[in-house]
């Protein structure tokens, strides 16, 4: 049962030229899907070895910080790919966005994730915390990021 409180965003982005065009044609839509997943395992790759690193595993000495400075742009480049895919792909798709189940908690996800990514995690990588707080950081960061890639899985399937 749609409300009106926020279908007027789902409708824009459904009525735009960018959205009409994907799926107007048979390639776009895919080869965006394409790079927003090679975005996402990019990214999760990067991440993924510094939260463990952040978790206790040790990496030959190589501090959680370090790993941060040397990954970090694989991070940034990737969670831009995403976002840009994402919204191309929310565009083409924005009824049928509003009317799926695991799409509020997908965004819902991302935006805590993200946020907690630029805020503690941050913070967790870039200053001598107590291991305590570096392994919360590093298990809540894969949590939040594991949830997003989920519900984003969940997607096609509700």
């Amino acid at each position: 049962k749609r409300t009106m409180n926020m279908f007027f965003i789902y409708q824009w982005a459904e009525d735009t030229a960018l959205g009409g065009w994907i799926r107007g044609h048979t390639w776009p839509f895919p080869l965006i899907e394409t790079f927003h997943i090679l975005a996402l395992a990019l990214f999760m790759g990067a991440l993924f070895l510094i939260d463990l690193r952040l978790m206790g595993l040790r990496m030959g000495g190589i501090t959680a910080q370090r790993l941060n400075k040397e990954l970090n742009t694989y991070i940034n480049w990737g969670i831009i790919v995403i976002l840009v895919s994402g919204a191309m792909l929310f565009m083409s798709e924005g009824i049928k966005s509003y009317d799926n189940a695991a799409f509020r908690p997908k965004i819902a996800l991302l935006i805590a994730a993200l946020i907690f990514h630029y805020t503690g995690h941050k913070k967790a990588v870039s200053s001598e915390q107590p291991p305590s707080w570096g392994a919360l950081a590093g298990a809540l960061s894969l949590a939040l990021w594991f949830g997003v890639g989920a519900a984003g899985r969940a997607i096609g399937f509700v």
